[in-house]
């Protein structure tokens, strides 16, 4: 009985220490999903956002992805279009400026140079 309870806790330990580090890895992916993409059933904080049904934790949550995104590293491109792009988001929701966060946050435009 020992040793089945030992090789659980093992295991659990082993699952959450591999997701952190798979969570660690790849910011962008949580950020992209969560923040501008979604889901099927759940719809990216950016369009509750900017369409006005999202609560005060999901802006929160929203303003905490976006203001992570400058001290990530795209996977192309250059870091100055990269500040500059992520610094007018930041700013954006920063002021709650609605209008300059649906700009700011067009996702062909920073793909485009920088996925």
């Amino acid at each position: 009985m020992k040793s089945i309870l030992k090789c659980l806790g093992v295991l659990a330990t082993t699952l959450v220490l591999n997701a952190t580090a798979e969570a660690a890895e790849t910011p962008f992916k949580a950020i992209m999903q969560n923040g501008f993409k979604g889901s099927k059933t759940q719809p990216p904080l950016l369009k509750k956002v900017i369409g006005g049904s999202a609560t005060a934790e999901e802006k929160a949550q929203l303003a905490a992805y976006i203001k992570k995104l400058p001290t990530l590293k795209p996977k192309k491109g250059d870091a100055a279009s990269w500040m500059k792009k992520t610094a007018a988001l930041v700013t954006a929701v920063e002021k709650d400026d609605l209008k300059a966060l649906k700009e700011a946050s067009n996702c062909k435009a920073c793909h485009s140079a920088h996925k």
